[in-house]
């Protein structure tokens, strides 16, 4: 026989009651206590703190200008920050360095607006589209930076079959816990 100690909701004395037992009396104050078979749903409400706010500012059109004309800050430009559109322009995307990784803060997500919102991505990225994109701008950085197309062509392989992967990639580093 189990018994559970419980508090009576009038006067907070303690209350006894037995498993099988649905109805108990307070001792001090008389008052009943109904007691139902499962306890009541949970109601789940989301807290205004916890929503995301995204920015207003396409993914999408992001991305495609990164991959463009990144080198001169033209996504900075367009997500509204202007200073470090300047600074990338006039360096040259940090010499290459610091646009291959807003590609890649991108792609992966984390890239914010001026205000801190990050880009709403899409449900499903067309990865084809992507690595192709992300082949073409490396076979161009890479042929600038080796002076030698041929190997551009080889070593841009990497880094768009990484991006045209990158949800495969997101999900299995997710499941192997990595």
């Amino acid at each position: 026989m189990k018994i559970k100690m419980l508090e009576c909701p009038s006067c907070g004395a303690p209350v006894r009651s037995k498993a099988e037992e649905k109805v108990l009396v307070c001792e001090y104050c008389g008052r009943e206590i109904w007691l139902e078979e499962a306890p009541p749903a949970a109601v789940v409400v989301e807290s205004p703190a916890l929503a995301v706010e995204y920015s207003p500012a396409s993914y999408t059109v992001t991305l495609v200008l990164a991959l463009v004309l990144g080198v001169f800050g033209a996504h900075r430009f367009y997500t509204g920050k202007i200073l470090s559109g300047v600074i990338q322009m006039l360096t040259g995307g940090g010499a290459y360095v610091w646009w291959l990784i807003d590609v890649a803060s991108i792609l992966s997500g984390s890239f914010e607006d001026s205000k801190g919102r990050r880009l709403k991505r899409p449900e499903r990225v067309n990865g084809l589209a992507v690595g192709f994109a992300v082949y073409a701008v490396s076979v161009v950085v890479m042929t600038t930076l080796f002076g030698d197309v041929s190997i551009a062509y080889w070593a841009a392989l990497f880094p768009a079959l990484a991006a045209g992967n990158w949800e495969s990639i997101r999900k299995w580093r997710a499941a192997s816990g990595k």
